[in-house]
């Protein structure tokens, strides 16, 4: 379990981790570079690299679920403990990652991209809702 409380510590890397390592798979390809081999062919070199949004995504989702705490206690519970399980099965697909093939890591990186896209989208949703309910009563 020591994996499960550093990750919760650094839920950015394993965000980093799952997005860097398929981004490539996904069609979010870096610019391609010729290098030129020895014997004078060109080859192409690929480096994976994240977009600034999608780097910035797990901060702003872990802030937004912050924000929704005093705004809606109960879904702020339920948001982080799914959250908390998110991060949890990350923390353990990386740790075993390595050790599968190219197929199952195509799969399951988009499964854990998709889950994290999902629940930080439901996140700024229920935060807008919240605050703007929270706004009309105000009037």
């Amino acid at each position: 379990m020591k994996i499960t409380h550093a990750i919760f510590r650094h839920p950015v890397l394993v965000f980093a981790f799952l997005f860097g390592g398929s981004l490539l798979l996904s069609g979010c390809e870096a610019p391609k570079h010729a290098v030129v081999a020895a014997q004078g062919k060109s080859e192409l070199a690929q480096e994976p690299s994240l977009t600034v949004p999608e780097a910035e995504q797990l901060p702003l989702c872990q802030k937004e679920l912050e924000a929704l705490k005093p705004v809606a206690p109960k879904r702020y519970q339920t948001f982080q403990q799914e959250f908390s399980r998110l991060m949890s099965g990350a923390a353990q697909y990386a740790s075993v990652r390595p050790q599968v093939n190219t197929g199952t890591q195509e799969a399951v990186d988009a499964l854990y991209r998709y889950k994290i896209k999902r629940l930080c989208a439901d996140i700024s949703q229920a935060l807008l809702t919240d605050l703007a309910d929270m706004g009309e009563r105000g009037k």
